[in-house]
């Protein structure tokens, strides 16, 4: 009768943990909504676009399978925020995640599009993002200055390289002297460096008719833009300045929503971002290549700037360049030993420079 009472005993004790694992897993499962933005259109923009098609979807049926928990995306993209609010969208939790170009935030973010300071280092986006990931790994406050706005930064894919459409053909930096060329935000100083050169500040919803009616003659733009607002209409030469591949475009996740993960969901997410990245990255190349060829098709003239060139291009920014990287530093950076770092690294990793910037 003991052993009986015993063995009945056990049974119930079994039983009573199995329903208590069964009620503290069922208790602990978590059902996230997340609101993804942008302040740009989704499908011309590859950071935007492979996380929409490929992030997104790709974290939701991995949380399902993987763990116990469910994640479900609202996206918004280009229709709640402005391309220049997204940083400040994130940090008042508007979106958990967001994505924006560091180009947009002159004051906050700037950092984030350092290679803009350092152009003509490697025009392919994949090895470009490949060297920046290692400095980042050896500096991690880089991307974190942007905790003190509630974020962290998930990581940002490379851009294929800036070049110049132009309604003129050229062949050497000089030749430039006495054109009107119009830019953007931080791309700006590469005209403005180079001698007799008048530079106006554009955007790509106007760049269309100012082309065709003279206002100016040309457009620092990558191939796929160049081509994607069919500016080679009014504008039948591209060159390939090489002014090099950018990790602009940066995917930030509010701090709060971060912590009120589980483990097993911030292990996905960490997983997911470097995909990511690359593939974002060889979007960005393929478009590259296919956006050259479709113009040449179409009748452009192309022309792909000579080594020597771009090296003369690259001594007329070497002053500005460490200018700018004193700039960072005065703000608390270590913008001075970031910047010689990355030139040392993009040399470890086979890349010629055209010039080596005199970073003090």
């Amino acid at each position: 009768m003991k052993t009986n009472h015993l063995k009945k005993g056990s049974t119930f004790a079994a039983a009573t943990a199995i329903v208590f694992a069964v009620s503290i897993s069922v208790a602990s499962a978590a059902s996230f909504t997340l609101k993804i933005g942008s302040g740009q259109p989704m499908k011309p923009i590859e950071p935007i676009n492979v996380a929409n098609y490929y992030f997104v979807p790709t974290i939701e049926k991995r949380v399902a399978a993987e763990t116990s928990h469910k994640i479900k995306f609202i996206k918004l993209w280009s229709t709640v925020s402005s391309p220049f609010d997204v940083l400040e969208n994130v940090q008042k939790k508007l979106f958990d995640i967001g994505l924006f170009c560091a180009c947009f935030e002159p004051t906050k973010a700037s950092h984030l599009a350092f290679h803009y300071y350092l152009p003509m280092v490697t025009d392919d986006p994949i090895t470009q993002l490949k060297i920046t990931r290692k400095v980042y790994s050896e500096f991690p406050e880089w991307e974190g200055d942007t905790k003190k706005f509630n974020q962290t930064v998930l990581g940002a894919p490379a851009f294929s390289s800036y070049g110049i459409g132009t309604t003129f053909g050229w062949k050497k930096m000089t030749d430039l002297a006495g054109h009107k060329l119009a830019g953007a935000g931080l791309n700006l100083p590469w005209l403005k460096l180079l001698s007799d050169v008048t530079v106006i500040q554009t955007n790509l919803n106007e760049a269309y008719n100012s082309l065709q009616s003279g206002v100016y003659e040309g457009v620092v733009i990558f191939p796929p833009a160049w081509k994607g607002f069919k500016l080679d209409e009014p504008a039948k030469y591209y060159t390939e300045v090489g002014w090099g591949a950018t990790t602009l475009y940066q995917m930030t996740i509010n701090n709060d929503t971060w912590a009120s993960f589980p483990s097993e969901i911030k292990k996905i997410f960490n997983e997911e971002k470097e995909n990511w990245m690359l593939k974002a990255s060889q979007m960005a190349r393929k478009k590259y290549d296919s956006s050259l060829a479709a113009l040449k098709k179409d009748g452009s003239t192309l022309y792909k700037l000579p080594y020597d060139q771009r090296a003369a291009m690259a001594k007329a920014y070497d002053s500005w360049a460490n200018d700018e990287a004193k700039k960072l530093d005065a703000k608390g950076l270590p913008a001075s030993k970031l910047f010689r770092r990355y030139l040392n690294i993009a040399e470890e990793a086979g890349i010629k420079l055209p010039h080596k910037y005199n970073i003090k």
